[in-house]
């Protein structure tokens, strides 16, 4: 995990990284700087600033990063009482405060994200984060899935080599039998084509061919 500490505070930049160090962090999980290379921003996972929340939205301006990836990044904000902590979703840790307590916040956020990563598929620019239910095209464009589109979606990532057919995923995902008639799988294939077509601004992710769906090998470098 790749940890950043933003501020125009040297001594408390040292201080973190110094007692960061003391606590073992693994390497290369932990960063610290005080003059923030902009370009490098994308790549971090964990943002801990005393920056006050205007300060850090205009320091998150200059970097053009996409709004996207700046919601994907988990932000820990140090800040005096009299602050107002706004938004919810980011976390606050008012001053005075026990280095342990932003160390627990730290394992506690760590290990979220190592349990989401282990549940997302990569198949060249198509990412799958299963829990969220989240698909995601060139790391850039995002779409939030319903229960049995996430599960076609899921299938179809499980099954690049060889594809699969319309009767495997009426029993994979609807536990029925193939044999049956039913226009459910056509109904909301033609829906989720549809989200990704608006969502991601992409055509052609679902591919037909002799009756087997596949993932379009152009975008994720499986050969069909």
């Amino acid at each position: 995990m790749r940890l950043a500490i933003i501020t125009s505070n040297t001594f408390f930049a040292d201080s973190l990284k110094s007692l960061l160090q003391d606590y073992h962090f693994e390497t290369g999980m932990c960063i610290a700087i005080k003059e923030f290379i902009l370009e490098n921003i994308e790549e971090l996972d964990v943002i801990v600033t005393d920056y006050k929340l205007d300060q850090f939205n205009d320091f998150l301006q200059k970097t053009k990063i996409q709004t996207n990836k700046i919601k994907e990044i988990e932000k820990i904000f140090i800040t005096e009482k009299q602050i107002k902590l706004l938004p919810n979703t980011n976390i606050h840790l008012q001053r005075p405060f026990r280095f342990i307590e932003l160390i627990e916040i730290l394992n506690s956020t760590f290990e979220r994200l190592k349990s989401k990563r282990e549940n997302k598929k990569t198949l060249g620019c198509i990412s799958f984060i299963i829990p969220d239910r989240k698909l995601i095209y060139k790391e850039k464009n995002a779409l939030y899935l319903t229960e049995k589109e996430s599960d076609i979606i899921v299938s179809l990532l499980n099954s690049t080599d060889r594809g699969i057919t319309k009767e495997e995923v009426m029993s994979k995902v609807w536990m029925l039998n193939p044999n049956v008639e039913t226009h459910t799988f056509e109904t909301h294939l033609y829906r989720l084509r549809k989200k990704i077509k608006e969502k991601l601004i992409l055509n052609n992710l679902i591919m037909n061919k002799k009756g087997r769906y596949y993932l379009n090998r152009e975008l994720t470098g499986k050969e069909n």
